[in-house]
C-alpha cells in the first residue's frame, strides 16, 4: 500500500468526559463515530483512522449491505412485526382527499391508514407516532411491574423515538425509552429495561453498576453484544429519522 493515498470516511466526533482512550464506532444508525476524551487533539485523528483502515472498511461495507438490503424507505409498509409484544399487524392503505394522515386499528391486528399516502414524510410520521402510542401503552406498565419486581424505584417512565439511544435514566428519576424497542426481541428489551433501572441505583458504568445489572440478568453480557447490531431490525422507514 505503500504511496497509495487513503481515502477516510466521512465519521462524526463525539467528547466523552467519560472516555479514557479515543474509540472508534461504526453503526447503522450513525455511521462512523469517533469517541474522544476531553481535550484531546483532533488533529490526531486522521492519522489514527489510516491506522485502522482495514477494519473500517470492513464495518463500513457491512453497513452498506445492510442499507442495499433494506426496501427504500418511501416504501409503504405491508406489515409492521413488534417481537417485543408479540404483535403482527397488517396494513390496509386507503388513498383519500383528506388532508391529512389518519390510522385506525380494525380488529386485534390491522391498521387502516387513510388520507394523502403518497406523502411519504406525512405517512412515516404518523406511523412514529402510532408506534410511540404503542410503546406507552406496553413498555411505561412493562417498566414499572420490573421496577417492582427489582425493588428499584423510580419516578416516572417516558417514551419517544430517539435517534441513537435505546434507552436512558436522568438523576429525576425518569427511564426514558426508545419506542423502537417494540421492533426487538422480548429478550432484549427486558435486558434495556434492568440496564436503566440500575442506573436508578449506580448512575454509572461502574463494577458495582455491572454486578448489579448481572445479578438479575445473568445473561446480560450475551445480551449487551446482542444489542450492539440490534438497530439492523429497525425497518428503513423509521431509520429516515436518523
Amino acid at each position: 500500500m505503500k504511496g497509495m493515498l487513503l481515502l477516510l470516511p466521512d465519521y462524526t466526533i463525539r467528547e466523552s468526559a467519560r472516555a479514557k482512550h479515543i474509540r472508534f464506532k461504526v453503526t447503522v444508525a450513525d455511521g462512523l463515530v469517533v469517541v474522544i476524551p476531553k481535550g484531546f487533539s483532533r488533529k490526531q485523528i486522521p492519522e489514527l483512522l489510516k491506522a485502522k483502515q482495514r477494519w473500517l472498511m470492513r464495518a463500513l461495507n457491512e453497513i452498506e449491505k445492510h442499507h442495499a438490503a433494506m426496501p427504500a424507505s418511501d416504501q409503504r409498509p405491508t406489515t409492521i412485526e413488534l417481537p417485543a409484544i408479540n404483535q403482527t399487524w397488517q396494513l390496509d392503505w386507503v388513498e383519500t382527499t383528506e388532508t391529512r394522515i389518519t390510522i385506525s386499528e380494525m380488529g386485534e391486528s390491522g391498521l387502516r391508514i387513510t388520507g394523502p399516502i403518497q406523502d411519504v414524510a406525512a405517512w412515516q410520521s404518523a406511523l412514529r407516532q402510532w408506534l410511540i402510542e404503542c410503546g406507552r401503552e406496553t413498555l411505561i406498565p412493562w417498566t414499572q411491574d420490573l421496577s417492582q419486581e427489582l425493588g428499584i424505584p423510580i419516578q416516572r417512565v417516558t417514551v419517544r423515538c430517539q435517534k441513537t439511544r435505546w434507552g436512558s435514566y436522568s438523576s429525576k428519576g425518569t427511564v426514558s425509552l426508545n419506542a423502537q424497542l417494540l421492533l426487538l426481541p422480548r429478550r432484549l428489551v427486558r435486558y434495556v429495561l434492568i440496564h436503566e433501572l440500575c442506573h436508578a441505583t449506580h448512575p454509572n458504568h461502574s463494577p458495582r453498576f455491572w454486578h448489579l445489572v448481572q445479578q438479575w440478568e445473568p445473561a446480560a453480557d450475551r445480551l449487551r453484544s446482542e444489542l450492539k447490531p440490534a438497530w439492523r431490525l429497525v425497518p428503513s422507514w423509521i431509520q429516515s429519522i436518523r
